[in-house]
Parts: C-alpha cells; sequence; structure tokens
C-alpha cells in the first residue's frame, strides 16, 4: 500500500530528528519512496513554542493502517520523543499518517482513535505545502479535491501569516531559507591545473583565500583538488585527499562557514566530511562513481548533482541536444530520480545546470536565459548556477584570460537570480557579492 506520512519537529537538532526517522521507517514500516523539500513553518494551536521542520514522505508498506499507525508511535519513542502532557506542543518527532492510499478508516486502537484521511489536513498549511511537492494532483477521497485545489482553497479563505518556507539544511544550526536570497559559493581551488588559473598548491594560502572570502561575506566555500576543465587528467584519490584535506581542516578550525567538498569520489567525500566539509558537490551526479550516492545517503548531507555528458576528457564531443533547456531538466530529473532511490532525500539535494560541460557558447546562453524554467522543471530542489569564468564569456568578451572575465560573470549572476537560482558559485566574491545583493533586492 503507498501510504503519504507527515513528519515534523520543533526540539532539538530538528533535521536530524527526520533523518533518524526516515532511517526507521525504511527499517520498521516499508519503504520511502520519496521526499519532499523540508519546510520551516509556525507552530500552530499552541503557538509560544519554536518553529517546526516539515516534510511529507511516500512510504510503501505492508503493513495495515492500525499496525503502521501503532509502528510510527515506536518510531516516535526511538527517535527520543517523551510525553509532554500537550496537545500540539513541542516534540523531537511528530509521525502521522495523511493518507493510506485511497482507504477511508475510522476505528480505535491501542494508542488511540485513528482517522484516515487525517482529520486537519485540509486546513493545515504545513502539511498541504510540503504535499504539493510529491502528490499535488491526488484527490482527497472524502472531500473529493486534490491537494492543488485544497491548498489553493485554503490561501483563499485564510490569511497565512507566515506560509512554510523551504530551507536546506547544512547542521543542526546552519538552515539556509531558500527563495529569499541567493547564497554565494567561493571556488578554492586546491589543484595546479584549474582553468580559471587560479589554483593554489599551497594549503595554507588555500586557507587564507577561504577566509578571506568570508570576510567578504561568502555563504559557502567550495574546495576542490581535482580540475574539470576539458581535457583533465585524472587525479589519484591520495593525491586529491592530500589536496583538499588541510584546506578543509584549516578553514575549519578558523570558521564555521559551510564547505562544500567539490569531487567525483564517494572516499574523498566521506573523508571530506569527516574533516569538517558540509556538503557534497558531485560534477558527475554519481556517475563516475557507483559508491558515491550510497555514501552521501550514509553521510545524510545536502548533494549538488550537475549535469554533464560524459567526461572532462570527452564532454567537448556530446554537445547535440533536441532542445537544450528540455533535455537538461528531464536529465536533472533523472539523476534526482537516482539520488531518491540511493536514499538521499529530495530536501538534502541541489542541481546544478552544468554551465560549460559539454555545451557550447550557444547552449549555455540559452540556459542561463531559462533558468526560470530549470527552476520551475527541477522544483522543489533549488538550483545553483556556476558560470564563473567560463570560456564562453571569453568569447563573447574577447578575453582570452579567465581571470578577466569576472565582469561578465557578474552578469550571468544577475541572470540566475532573475531565473530564481537559489546559489551561485564565483571565484571573485569580493568582487561579485554586492551584485548578488543588488540583484537579490530587484528580485527578491
Amino acid at each position: 500500500m503507498r501510504v503519504l506520512v507527515a513528519i515534523g519537529s520543533n526540539l532539538g537538532d530538528r533535521a536530524g530528528h527526520l533523518h533518524r526517522a526516515v532511517d526507521a521507517l525504511n527499517q520498521l514500516a516499508g519503504a520511502v519512496l520519496q521526499t519532499s523539500a523540508l519546510y520551516t513553518t509556525v507552530p500552530q494551536y499552541v503557538t509560544d513554542q519554536p518553529q517546526f521542520l516539515n516534510a511529507i514522505l511516500e512510504l510503501e508498506t505492508a503493513l495495515s493502517a492500525v499496525d503502521l499507525l501503532l509502528c510510527f508511535k515506536e518510531i516516535e519513542v526511538l527517535v527520543g520523543r517523551t510525553p509532554s502532557g500537550l496537545r500540539y506542543g513541542p516534540r523531537v518527532l511528530d509521525v502521522d499518517i495523511l493518507f493510506y492510499g485511497a482507504d477511508v478508516i475510522e476505528t480505535t486502537t491501542a494508542v488511540g482513535p485513528l482517522h484516515v484521511p487525517h482529520l486537519l489536513i485540509q486546513e493545515r498549511d504545513f502539511v498541504l505545502r510540503p504535499l504539493l511537492d510529491i502528490a499535488a494532483d491526488f484527490e482527497h477521497p472524502q472531500l473529493h479535491k486534490t491537494i492543488r485545489e485544497l491548498y489553493h482553497a485554503l490561501q483563499a479563505t485564510t490569511h497565512i501569516e507566515t506560509p512554510p518556507v523551504p530551507v536546506l539544511c547544512l547542521g543542526p544550526s546552519q538552515h539556509w531559507v531558500l527563495h529569499q536570497k541567493t547564497y554565494v559559493m567561493g571556488i578554492v581551488n586546491a589543484t595546479p591545473d584549474s582553468f580559471s588559473a587560479d589554483g593554489i598548491g599551497n594549503s595554507q594560502v588555500a586557507v587564507e583565500k577561504a577566509l578571506a572570502m568570508v570576510a567578504s561575506g561568502v555563504d559557502i566555500i567550495d574546495v576542490g583538488g581535482e580540475s574539470s576543465r576539458p581535457g583533465a587528467s585524472p587525479v589519484s584519490l591520495d593525491e586529491e585527499l592530500a589536496r583538499v584535506l588541510p584546506v578543509i581542516r584549516g578553514i575549519r578550525a578558523a570558521s564555521s562557514i559551510p564547505i562544500s567538498i567539490d569531487t567525483t569520489k564517494a572516499d574523498v567525500a566521506k573523508a571530506a566530511i569527516e574533516a569538517g566539509a558540509t556538503l557534497v558537490n558531485d560534477i558527475s551526479a554519481g556517475q563516475a562513481d557507483v559508491a558515491m550516492l550510497s555514501t552521501v545517503a550514509a553521510l545524510k548531507v545536502p548533494y549538488i548533482v550537475m549535469h554533464m555528458r560524459g567526461t572532462p576528457a570527452t564532454m567537448t564531443t556530446l554537445k547535440e541536444y533536441a532542445n537544450v533547456v528540455d533535455d537538461v531538466a528531464s536529465d536533472l530529473r533523472a539523476l534526482v530520480v537516482a539520488a531518491v532511490a540511493a536514499g538521499i532525500p529530495t530536501w538534502n539535494l541541489v542541481v546544478d545546470p552544468g554551465i560549460g560541460f559539454a555545451k557550447d557558447k550557444d547552449l549555455n546562453l540559452q540556459l542561463l536565459r531559462h533558468v526560470a524554467t530549470l527552476t520551475a522543471r527541477c522544483a522543489p530542489c533549488p538550483v545553483l548556477i556556476g558560470a564563473s569564468r567560463k570560456k564562453f564569456l571569453g568569447t563573447i568578451c574577447n578575453k582570452p584570460e579567465a581571470s578577466d572575465r569576472d565582469w561578465a560573470t557578474a552578469a550571468t549572476c544577475s541572470a540566475a537570480i532573475a531565473g530564481g537560482a537559489a546559489i551561485v558559485r564565483v571565484h571573485d566574491v569580493a568582487g561579485l557579492i554586492d551584485v548578488v545583493r543588488v540583484s537579490d533586492a530587484i528580485w527578491r
């Protein structure tokens, strides 16, 4: 039976509790098939309590509805919920059956009454909004309206002062609110052969560069130890680890700034997270290393999946598209499906259309022109745009040196933000941070 399940937490490590709930559901209740984005929501009914993180899951189960309810209560206790005595009060974890297929169930159980569909779905924006992500066209078997219709009806009849807001969780105390500002990712290349000629062979210099970005207002540092320029030679595991780990440790010792590890190797991703990195940025989207998706799932960290055909050595020969925007959006959706099937929640996924990877100048411009389409097609996953200093900008502006392309990069950042991108990846943080701020003021 396919079941739609609501989970929420407003105490302690809220995202961590939800991850533990997903693990427990997979172990005890069946198989989690897909998840919504993660939303921060204001409490209802009892308002003097912390904000919640809420999400919706689709679960495949062989349990009856009654047994499933009992299982959910067991999971709540396993994750750390204790009786509070206050109905609708603060809780470590809440797990509720919303829909059990299209069944209508009214019964009494050992832990209280069971009403399916859940009685209050139509009045809860913190349930309906994440439901839109995975079940917008599902019809309520009693109200005979789709989830989309119920949400629009709630919006039309109720003043929602603070609607649910999607977030990307980078740790217990680092939650990025999406769509209200654009986050700036600063590039630190711990490699001697970067296309942008900004590679750094000295780890201390790389750390100092990262900390200068922090002082300029960067939101996250992206550390990479293997060049992805066209024709680049592969780097061994040991060499890549030797390049990136000292940099990550040095940044982490001096700052709490989020750090992403730019790698296609699962072992590098794992070691980097253990050294203090926050998320994994994989240009191959798990295609280069069969262990990557399962590794990221186990690490429970955000994961950036990028669109690329072939490898850096072969991608320049793979630039034929029927419609680059449609093709890239469809390919990204397929990569998201693969990541979710491997156990990575949708709320931990970011998508990147791969500007400059298996795309020529005109294809890159089409993608930048239609970021809004990519954002809509890839929802609820936030979109990252990384066009910084790319060759096509040099072609347009007659700037053969990559380091001379930051003004051109500024135009791509503004276009990305106008299209709804959540993150822009840049080399020159100090020079571009104001471009992002003003673009946000215009478009956000």
